[in-house]
């Protein structure tokens, strides 16, 4: 089966509708997966139902109701009768089941026994075949596409499904670790015969998951392994005095990570045997931006070209001035190429340094063959077809990759084994811990008395972040930063305030930016827009809005764009939300500061999908598998180096159809 259209009642309407949920394909629809499932398998006789227990009764319909009460709704009220008893079924505003019951009939229906007006009742049970007398498979649905038309498409057609299934792995490698066959666990997991079945084809399901991207990672390292540069980079006695005597110039001392990881990255893009491929992975403020300065320099004084791409406009200037102020006595050609700051490329020096956003990508026919080193901060906010630029360029360059967002370990050994990794570990020695308080309600406004004196006395400066740009008619309790604003400057009627967010057009965005750096706006009211780049030294106070919709991996982000000069610093998490869970969330995060141990965190309640939506979107999702699951990852890993031995092996066919290579970090 090559087309979903060969379904039965498979058309165009329903085809627009599963393609919502990203169900192109025959496959598609056999790996969507049940988000959880019902267990309705427990099959009784009537006397025998037990309240709050769900289960399966089989009997004769006596009566059916269609009942309009007075508050007009509308009620189906049932009565099924076996021979060692009676049970009610009631249904809500679902006239149309009149027409599905035939009264005299035998049916069976499945749900929790309740107890409405003190009898035993079903309430809005399921019937048929695909719905009682098993553990049934809730999906994930869209309008038009229920759960229960999920369960009749894939079991009717499951045997046709899986007959263009082969299984990934090998047999001795299946009786070894003890898993099911491919098969058995793709009909399980929609069609499970007992909880126990279900967990076995879950687990072998989740291995796939895992072990599908650790060969990806496995295989695009050892094709990099064979690439070598065609633009050579040396460190001879002249070039490296020069960049001793830059070091020893600059107006802070490199701390003993940076020094370490400066090492690694010199040794590695002055190599003639291989090309770079390394992450740069850093804290919020633990100075990655160094490193990429230092490798530049290094670039222009082999008279070549260095280009260093960021994901917005902000971080793109922000990066220019840095390099600019000081390289400045270096004589260094420094460009800034964004949608707004165009440049001609041809009137370059061939040993200049730009700094560019997404921009560079449109001028990749001139790029192709002259960049030597390629470096990409924040990667994992470029699109999958931004990241594929490397791939375009017909000179593989060096490429650095740097990130300010803690990756957990487990995640690290599964996705990451195809690029060298160095960790700044260290925050300058000068930087004074950030004080972290969540705010409850009550204490907002005083909360803000003192921040407008601390501004007035300190000439500091402060961050208020808000979730949204506007009101959302669905969310009204989730602060916009346009409202925060117009209500903030009656607040703060002492100081004078500024809004920035991604609608304002970039040459005023620009502006904005320059007048908080100047220090002539005392607070900026802004989005998550300033969540990665911006350095403004005299920011001592943020405040994020909303706390609870961001992630703590995020809210780690916005609480390091503060602390970076020599007043104490502090961050104030508001939120109206009272559930349990948030709570607890920003609770760690008030004591939390180390980024590693809160990005953990973080993948463990919340979950990979969620935590790295808004900070990372190259990380795949998963459906069954989990990042936090090391005995998981360590087994698919073991599962890996055993057919990696084996050389008879074709580790491409670890990947299945239906993953994207693109949707892969390494991009």
């Amino acid at each position: 089966m090559d087309s979903l259209t060969q379904i039965p009642k498979i058309g165009p309407k329903t085809l627009s509708k599963l393609d919502k949920l990203g169900i192109l394909t025959p496959l598609d629809l056999l790996y969507h997966f049940p988000s959880r499932y019902i267990d309705f398998s427990h099959i009784t006789n009537i006397i025998n139902t037990k309240e709050n227990e769900n289960t399966t009764i089989t009997g004769r319909l006596v009566s059916f109701q269609n009942i309009f009460t007075r508050s007009h709704k509308n009620i189906q009220k049932a009565i099924v009768a076996d021979k060692t008893g009676q049970i009610n079924l009631i249904w809500f505003n679902q006239p149309y089941l009149s027409k599905n019951f035939i009264v005299g009939e035998t049916y069976s229906f499945a749900g929790a026994v309740s107890l409405f007006q003190n009898k035993k009742t079903l309430i809005s049970p399921v019937s048929g075949q695909y719905n009682t007398g098993k553990i049934i498979a809730i999906y994930p649905e869209t309008s038009g596409l229920t759960s229960n038309w999920f369960r009749k498409t894939i079991q009717n057609q499951l045997q046709t499904l899986l007959s263009n299934v082969n299984d990934t792995l090998p047999k001795n490698i299946l009786e070894k670790y003890q898993l099911l066959d491919l098969k058995k666990s793709l009909k399980q997991i929609h069609n499970p015969l007992n909880s126990n079945i279900l967990s076995q084809a879950r687990y072998r399901l989740a291995i796939e998951e895992i072990l599908s991207l650790q060969t990806q990672s496995f295989l695009s390292k050892k094709d990099w392994l064979t690439k070598r540069p065609k633009i050579f980079l040396k460190n001879n006695l002249k070039i490296n005095q020069k960049i001793k005597r830059l070091i020893s110039n600059l107006p802070f001392k490199l701390t003993d990570s940076q020094q370490k990881v400066w090492q690694e990255v010199e040794s590695d893009i002055t190599n003639t045997d291989k090309v770079t491929n390394r992450l740069i992975q850093g804290d919020v403020g633990s100075g990655k931006t160094i490193i990429a300065l230092l490798s530049c320099y290094l670039t222009h004084l082999n008279k070549s070209l260095s280009l260093f791409i960021a994901p917005t406009e902000i971080l793109a200037q922000q990066h220019f001035q840095t390099f600019t102020k000081i390289l400045n006595k270096n004589k260094v050609p420094i460009f800034l190429l964004t949608g707004s700051n165009k440049i001609n490329l041809n009137k370059i020096p061939p040993n200049s340094i730009i700094i560019a956003t997404h921009a560079a990508i449109y001028q990749k026919d001139y790029l192709k063959d002259k960049v030597a080193l390629l470096i990409i901060d924040e990667q994992h906010k470029f699109g999958v077809k931004q990241r594929s630029f490397l791939a375009s360029l017909d000179l593989i360059p060096h490429c650095l990759t740097m990130t300010a967002t803690p990756i957990p370990r487990t995640i690290s050994l599964t996705l990451l084994g195809n690029l060298d990794i160095s960790v700044i570990d260290t925050l300058p020695n000068n930087r004074l811990p950030i004080k972290t308080f969540l705010v409850p309600s009550f204490k907002i406004s005083q909360c803000y008395s003192w921040i407008q004196s601390q501004i007035l006395e300190t000439k500091c400066q402060a961050f208020i972040v808000c979730p949204f740009i506007d009101v959302s008619e669905t969310m009204a309790s989730v602060k916009s930063a346009k409202a925060e604003f117009e209500k903030l400057t009656t607040i703060f009627s002492k100081l004078k305030l500024s809004l920035l967010h991604g609608k304002i057009k970039p040459k005023d965005r620009e502006t904005i930016i320059s007048d908080f750096q100047k220090n002539k706006t005392n607070i900026l009211v802004t989005t998550p827009i300033i969540e990665v780049g911006v350095d403004i030294p005299n920011a001592s106070i943020m405040i994020i809005q909303s706390a609870d919709r961001f992630g703590l991996s995020q809210l780690h982000q916005l609480r390091g764009r503060v602390g970076r000069g020599a007043l104490q610093s502090f961050c104030y998490l508001f939120t109206e939300s009272i559930n349990n869970k948030a709570q607890n969330r920003l609770n760690f995060m008030e004591k939390n500061s180390n980024g590693l141990k809160i990005a953990e965190y973080d993948l463990k309640t919340r979950g990979p999908g969620e935590m790295f939506s808004t900070i990372q979107h190259g990380f795949p999702s998963l459906k069954l598998a989990s990042f936090s699951d090391t005995k998981l990852i360590s087994l698919s890993q073991k599962i890996l180096l055993d057919l990696v031995i084996d050389k008879k092996f074709n580790l491409n066919s670890l990947i299945p159809k239906h993953i994207s290579k693109d949707n892969i970090i390494s991009n």
